[in-house]
């Protein structure tokens, strides 16, 4: 039996803090749809919303297993409007 890690992230959804605790064998985009119903801002389409990893780098392919991803335990992912989406 294949044991499945669990794992700790922080996303940032437009500066609210959202933790959230997983197995990281799950898709990347599940948990960011979680964090955005968890923040209320579930009602922007998915596509309004870019991905940052702490450090920076923008993470555009979210398709993938979180494992895939390689990110530290407790990393922060900070997820804002893109640009020249407004309200």
């Amino acid at each position: 039996m294949v044991e499945m890690v669990r794992m700790r992230l922080t996303f940032v959804v437009n500066g609210q803090e959202v933790a959230l605790g997983f197995h990281e064998a799950v898709p990347l985009d599940s948990l960011i749809e979680e964090a955005l119903s968890m923040s209320q801002n579930a009602s922007r389409p998915r596509e309004d919303w870019e991905l940052r990893h702490e450090n920076g780098v923008t993470i555009a392919c979210t398709t993938k297993l979180v494992s895939a991803y390689g990110f530290a335990e407790g990393a922060h992912l900070f997820l804002t409007l893109r640009v020249g989406v407004g309200g």
